[in-house]
């Protein structure tokens, strides 16, 4: 988990850095997580979150998403009203996400993709 730490904390450092709709892509020996940054700036869009086959089910995801909305309430620098997982490639991440809850709170579905209002 160390290193999907580091990845979420190296977008939030430079996330000034990084130009509009551009996408951020982060790589480690447990798998990706691609981050967009959107011209809303209400809203903190994971793009893509891959998980390698071997380290699947260990509650990696589940971590993941605990700590980037953990982030972003602690986060002096940035505050995002939305964490937003918005490209759902798997079945199992679509009802995963359906049936995720964290501090009493849920992610919906819309047309911008998973959305956890903070």
């Amino acid at each position: 988990m160390e290193q999907f730490k580091q990845m979420i904390d190296t977008y939030f450092l430079n996330y000034d850095s990084y130009e509009k709709e551009e996408k951020i892509s982060f790589e480690c020996d447990y798998g990706e997580l691609i981050f967009l940054k959107s011209d809303n700036k209400y809203d903190l869009i994971l793009y893509a979150i891959y998980i390698a086959p071997q380290y699947r089910e260990n509650g990696l995801c589940r971590s993941i998403l605990h700590y980037l909305i953990d982030k972003n309430s602690s986060s002096s620098t940035k505050k995002f009203k939305n964490v937003c997982v918005q490209t759902v490639i798997s079945k199992v991440l679509y009802d995963y996400l359906l049936r995720f809850t964290y501090k009493g709170k849920n992610f919906k579905n819309d047309k911008k993709g998973f959305i956890y209002k903070m």
